[in-house]
């Protein structure tokens, strides 16, 4: 068979028949430089694809020409999602979310026309909106990780730059025993079970509402209740234990026999007629508001989820039980692995000073200063050389002494004018 050339050799590369539908590619580099070869099946269109691919790629990467490309924010979002399953990281939730969010704002926009100005814009609309700072910076955050991945891949050109907005410090407030009874007393019976867990364990709501039966184990002999958080439902991957009695203990055995009794298949501890519960944000935010510890910004609102809530969360209670462990002496390292935190760091974030412990800070530093130089007398007046009263003098004297230099200069100049 005669091999026939193809007539784009004059550009640097050509297509060559060898076969039934068979053919080679031939692209040169230039002087000193290996030629690149490939040997393509199928039609002659796709042959010609393939070489222009090739030459775009060679003219990009000598003369930084920009190539094209077809990626769109769809392909990014659904980057970023196929790397959470492949790695198996925790907040797949969270990042499905943000997948949805970023193919209903521009699904079929190509990704190269993006660039920071687009956005910034973006993050001013957010905000302008009511969006707060933090989950600003998350939703820009998932779409450059999908702008990295794709680089990896050469799907992108380049990346886009973004300062992250400064956020709200962390929440500080932690909850009394008191305000603990009072929401827990409106709750629905099953909303109550994740809510005690979590003021006594100060575990994570997915932590909790991921416990089963088969991880907790009664003595009702010592009335205590041992609790076991399998490591594939921390979010440090970690198995971690914890035993405690009193009311945590008393709560979980009467829902345990009324759940049995009622549901015997069920698996789950925090359940709803016999089936796994995933939220209970509007019961907890209805008992909050009705406690005085939240309030509703729309109150008009059809649903609870149009109402704006602010104020009290069920999170509150993991710096609650973080306190509580600090002010009860238990050390530090075990107060961590019951908690789920992996750095000290972390950990001491959670854990709130509250002004109590600022003002017996303050008494202990005092009567330490007894102890070793006795008691604090001031002695005299710290201020004696230091008086108003001689600071208006001395300011007084030297307005005096400027005064005659002044009209003496006045003087002189007025004679030389004449």
């Amino acid at each position: 068979m005669k091999k026939t050339v193809s007539p784009t050799s004059h550009r640097g590369g050509h297509i060559e028949r060898i076969g039934d539908k068979e053919y080679r590619l031939t692209w040169h580099q230039g002087r000193g430089k290996p030629n690149i070869r490939r040997t393509i099946y199928g039609t002659r269109e796709t042959a010609a694809a393939v070489l222009q691919k090739i030459r775009e790629e060679f003219y990009a990467g000598n003369y930084g020409i920009k190539i094209e490309h077809e990626t769109t924010i769809k392909d990014l979002a659904q980057l970023v999602v196929n790397d959470y399953q492949a790695n198996n990281f925790k907040d797949l939730r969270g990042a499905l979310q943000l997948q949805k969010f970023w193919k209903t704002l521009a699904e079929s926009r190509r990704a190269d026309t993006i660039d920071s100005n687009q956005l910034t814009t973006w993050s001013n609309d957010w905000r302008a909106n009511g969006l707060s700072s933090a989950r600003t910076n998350r939703r820009i955050a998932f779409l450059l990780r999908g702008y990295r991945l794709a680089k990896e891949k050469s799907l992108v050109n380049e990346v886009p730059a973004w300062t992250a907005l400064k956020e709200a410090p962390p929440r500080s407030g932690t909850r009394t025993w008191e305000e603990f009874l009072n929401v827990r007393s409106l709750l629905p019976p099953h909303a109550r079970v994740p809510v005690t867990i979590e003021f006594w364990l100060g575990t994570r709501s997915g932590e909790t509402l991921a416990i089963g039966w088969s991880q907790v184990r009664f003595q009702h002999a010592r009335q205590l209740v041992e609790i076991r958080l399998d490591a594939e439902n921390t979010k440090t991957s970690e198995q971690r234990v914890a035993v405690m009695g009193g009311d945590l203990y008393t709560t979980l055995r009467d829902w345990h026999t009324i759940v049995k009794a009622q549901y015997p298949t069920c698996q789950t501890v925090c359940s709803y007629r016999g089936k796994p519960l995933k939220s209970i944000r509007t019961s907890w935010q209805t008992a909050c508001v009705k406690v005085g510890l939240g309030r509703w910004g729309n109150p008009e609102g059809k649903e609870v989820g149009n109402r704006k809530y602010s104020g009290a969360l069920v999170h509150d209670f993991r710096r609650t039980a973080i306190g509580r462990m600090e002010d009860a002496g238990i050390p530090r390292k075990t107060a961590m692995s019951i908690s789920g935190h992996k750095t000290d760091s972390v950990y001491r974030r959670y854990h709130v000073v509250r002004k109590a412990d600022l003002v017996e800070a303050g008494q202990r530093i005092m009567a330490h200063h007894e102890r070793e130089h006795g008691a604090v007398t001031t002695p005299g007046n710290v201020f004696t050389d230091c008086s108003l009263r001689s600071q208006k003098t001395a300011k007084r004297t030297e307005s005096n002494r400027t005064s005659p230099t002044r009209s003496k200069r006045a003087n002189t100049a007025h004679r030389a004018n004449k």
